[in-house]
């Protein structure tokens, strides 16, 4: 009987260009961080309002949302607060306010995750005069709060 010897191959390295791979995820990695978003703030606006346009998109964080609208209605995380008067400070909306960073703050202690309560988001009509936004940012910042965020409507 014969045997048969087998040769055996050398073994050869094997080059792989995974160069379009990477640059392939690269693209989807920037694609997928653009479009996320992780924002928190759920915002229902109130009848009546027409916000600002903005090509902007910056993520903002759950704090109390004061909205104005033409009437100059204020609302307060969507309840009706009272009408903004004509000059000098509104009461009602300061106290609230103050009664919101009290509760965040509270919030802050039991809880693991942190909001920032000198943080207000401010929704006005884009048609609203500067000097009620001014009032309205002096009034909260009366209330303690240092940080505002104007929100207005994207353009998606």
């Amino acid at each position: 009987m014969k045997k048969k010897f087998q040769r055996t191959r050398e073994r050869q390295e094997v080059d792989v260009d995974i160069t379009s791979l990477l640059d392939i995820l690269t693209i989807l990695l920037v694609f997928l961080l653009k479009s996320y978003n992780a924002s928190d703030l759920k915002l229902d606006v109130t009848s009546g309002l027409d916000m600002a346009d903005s090509t902007s998109k910056y993520m903002t964080r759950y704090a109390p949302v004061v909205q104005v609208n033409k009437e100059a209605k204020v609302f307060l995380n969507n309840k009706e607060i009272g009408r903004l008067p004509a000059s000098g400070e509104m009461l009602i909306l300061t106290n609230k306010l103050k009664e919101e960073r009290t509760k965040t703050e509270e919030n802050n202690r039991t809880k693991k995750q942190q909001y920032n309560a000198e943080l207000v988001n401010l929704v006005f009509d884009k048609e609203m005069d500067y000097q009620v936004v001014q009032r309205v940012m002096h009034d909260s910042a009366l209330a303690g709060y240092s940080q505002f965020k104007f929100i207005v409507k994207g353009t998606n």
